[in-house]
């Protein structure tokens, strides 16, 4: 570990751990709306909260500005904290406000906006020191200086239900664990959870004085009573080929486990696997400098860490701090970049996203949810949008397999939204439903689709939990315009295409995806929904055959990818393109409809091709495709 990697999670450590002793005001519950009264007095090292008296980093004035310690604004209102290591900067959210402070700068941030403060936030003895009257008057409480006995006295009103989970969590805790996946350890100052998956079945942690970094994963629906072999197997695959200096099966403890130790030239690594029913637990513990481990001190206080590794967790334990967000088979996802929260099963995967959607999907591939959020326009309405959206779900599927529902009014958090339902087919006997739900919050609309690959799935108690669970907050102050793709999309405008190497252009449709990786030489792709476009210029591998062995190889390649013999040709004619005759061919195979032209110019083979579902066969679409094909013209 680099020494500024460690400078950085010292930094955050300290953040993290000032925050703890002060349990005892943060412990009181918050069913009804509080008064917050903080009392404090320049040079003396203890403060009073609520009447209840704690000792701090003294507060002190610099340029008559009063700093104190950040645990005192945090615990004290219940501000949400966040720390970026890479700027050193203190993100501060509470009651809507949110403000942004980087350690030695007089530039703060307040909800986006940046404002100078007269003194800049300063590290003293390890403890983060920010300027008093600035925070406390942002976030609306009173502050009054009393010069004959130097005494500062805040005071405001925490709303009920404030959440101060986010900065509290931490206090009083001394294991942490995850009730899901039911394992917990020894929770040591200084731990800092780096990384933790969506599944929460993996989860990192770094030591802030950069003496080590751990994880833990679960790995699921193992085969159950593994041999110790398979067990040590297992955490081979684990390693990085380094030297091993140990590999062993530990049945001595409460729970035995596999073992391997290796070296990788200054690091140590110490890797466990324990397997409790079809789960496999797997730590891969790393000391950043060997010599560490040689003091016996530090020594056995990583084996100390190590071996309190248990695969319980007794939800009874006040002391235990739970990893997991899951309460009644739902894990809650929050997205504070778009202020966004849902709740999704818990044994869903995060799909991954793309530019747009942020998906989540059931580990059978059956159901699915999905978001994204674009900007909103002045003249922009729920109506219009949900009605643009209908309109093009006509014009991408053929009458014979689409189906919709008229659109319905729905309160979504408060918030008035349209919903409709559509339905689709590509077989003409499973058909996929989806529940689209339009909503609209300040500049920004929510678009979140509830889809159902088999109809006969489709489940409206789980449609009203999921939007039930749905809270719209105030999106991150960093995200500006985001265009609406679909708000201007006009499928029959078209774009010219040239390439001076092969000597062509050709008008392809805007809304068509270009495949960057498969269009070079020549060669174009493009993806239309469930369709794809291929272009082929002067291929080396057709000069010697015969228009005739052309499209014979080509139907074959097609029926050896789609698995079949089963070939009905509907289209057998020519075609004037560039000024010459070409062919033109289409056929279907099961549910796909294909349509190919070959046309030969000046010794030059060119080859279109588009393979699409008979489901998406509208007359826009084959006119469409028909015209692009009779675009392309070969230049000089």
């Amino acid at each position: 570990m680099t020494k500024l990697r460690s400078t950085y999670l010292i930094l955050l450590a300290i953040i993290l751990i000032m925050i703890q002793p002060l349990s005892a005001f943060a412990a009181d519950s918050l069913t009804k709306d509080q008064s917050v009264h903080i009392q404090l007095k320049l040079g003396e090292d203890h403060i009073t909260i609520n009447d209840q008296a704690t000792t701090v980093e003294t507060p002190y004035a610099n340029n008559g500005v009063t700093l104190v310690p950040l645990r005192v604004i945090t615990s004290a209102f219940g501000a949400a904290l966040s720390w970026a290591s890479e700027t050193q900067t203190v993100g501060l959210t509470y009651n809507g406000t949110a403000i942004s402070l980087q350690i030695g700068s007089t530039t703060a941030t307040v909800n986006g906006k940046e404002e100078q403060i007269e003194v800049a936030p300063e590290l003293k003895n390890g403890t983060t020191m920010v300027p008093l009257r600035f925070i406390s008057e942002k976030f609306g409480a009173s502050v009054k200086f009393d010069e004959a006995t130097s005494t500062i006295t805040i005071s405001s009103t925490r709303a009920a239900g404030t959440d101060a989970e986010g900065i509290d969590s931490d206090l009083g805790k001394t294991h942490i664990g995850n009730s899901y996946y039911s394992w917990s350890m020894k929770y040591p100052t200084g731990l800092v959870k780096s990384y933790q998956s969506f599944k929460e079945d993996y989860v990192s942690f770094d030591d802030a004085n950069g003496e080590y970094r751990f994880n833990v994963s679960v790995k699921s629906d193992m085969t159950e009573n593994m041999s110790e072999d398979a067990l040590l197997d297992l955490l081979v695959d684990q390693t990085d080929d380094e030297p091993i200096l140990e590999k062993k099966y530990v049945s001595s403890g409460t729970r035995p486990y596999a073992l391997i130790k290796s070296k990788d030239d200054d690091e140590l690594y110490e890797y466990r696997a324990y397997q409790s029913g079809d789960k496999v637990y797997i730590i891969i513990f790393t000391i950043e400098k060997e010599e560490n481990d040689k003091i016996i001190t530090k020594h056995n206080g990583y084996q100390d860490l190590l071996n309190s590794f248990q695969l319980s967790f007794d939800t009874s334990v006040k002391t235990l701090k739970d990893l997991s967000s899951v309460k009644d088979g739902l894990r809650l996802y929050t997205d504070e970049t778009y202020g966004i929260s849902i709740k999704i099963p818990a044994e869903w995967s995060k799909t991954g996203s793309n530019s747009e959607m942020i998906q989540f999907t059931d580990p059978k591939k059956k159901r699915s949810i999905s978001y994204k959020v674009t900007s909103k326009t002045e003249s922009d309405t729920l109506q219009k949008w949900s009605e643009r959206t209908a309109d093009n779900y006509t014009q991408l599927y053929a009458p014979a397999y689409r189906k919709t529902e008229a659109a319905r009014n729905l309160v979504v958090d408060g918030n008035q939204a349209h919903v409709s339902r559509t339905s689709n087919t590509f077989d003409s006997r499973i058909w996929d439903s989806t529940e689209n739900v339009y909503l609209i919050k300040g500049n920004y609309k929510y678009y979140i689709v509830i889809d159902f690959s088999n109809k006969d799935d489709l489940s409206d108690s789980f449609i009203q939990t999921t939007l039930q669970s749905i809270k719209i907050g105030k999106p991150s102050s960093s995200i500006g315009t985001i265009k609406d793709s679909s708000e201007n999309l006009d499928r029959s405008k078209t774009s010219v295409v040239k390439n001076k190497n092969y000597n062509y252009t050709i008008s392809i449709p805007d809304y068509w995806k270009l495949n960057s990786s498969q269009s070079k030489n020549g060669t174009l792709e493009y993806a239309f929904g469930m369709g794809h476009f291929l272009f082929l210029a002067a291929d080396s591998e057709l000069s010697n055959l015969t228009t005739q062995d052309i499209v014979k190889q080509f139907k074959e390649k097609a029926l050896a990818q789609y698995g079949g013999t089963d070939v009905k040709e509907t289209v057998n004619r020519t075609e004037t393109i560039d000024g010459v005759q070409a062919m033109w061919l289409e056929w279907e195979f099961k549910d796909l409809v294909t349509t190919m032209s070959l046309l030969q110019k000046d010794g030059n083979y060119y080859l279109f091709t588009a393979v699409y579902p008979k489901a998406i066969q509208t007359d826009f679409l084959q006119k469409q495709i028909q015209d692009t094909i009779k675009s392309f013209q070969t230049t000089k």
